[in-house]
């Protein structure tokens, strides 16, 4: 079962900082989104997505768009796909999902 704790949280900001000359100002700015409350926690996250898809959380993205942040949730669905799920960051409102299947390595 996968732990969703803080640990997990700076985890995914420490993924999403890009180029190590950005990687200290992204990092503040994802923090201090979280702590004034402009970005939900990535446990909300991760259990919605749960809750709607089942499966396991395989990986975790923090994105700094033009419009806002986003979580970006790569999960194995319980009947094997992968999918990639857009989450807004605020909101929890799921934006987009991409899925593609595991059988023979093909895309369906």
């Amino acid at each position: 079962m996968m732990r969703t704790g803080p640990a997990l949280f700076l985890v995914a900001l420490l993924l999403a900082a890009g180029p190590a000359a950005q990687a200290g100002d992204d990092h503040e700015r994802a923090r201090a989104a979280l702590r004034d409350g402009r970005i939900l926690p990535l446990e909300r996250i991760v259990e919605s997505a749960k809750q709607r898809f089942g499966g396991e959380v395989l990986d975790v993205d923090l994105e700094d768009e033009e419009d806002g942040f986003q979580y970006e949730l790569k999960l194995i669905a319980p009947d094997g796909r992968i999918l990639k799920l857009d989450y807004d960051a605020a909101t929890g409102e799921l934006l987009r999902s991409r899925g593609r299947h595991q059988s023979h390595g093909g895309r369906r």
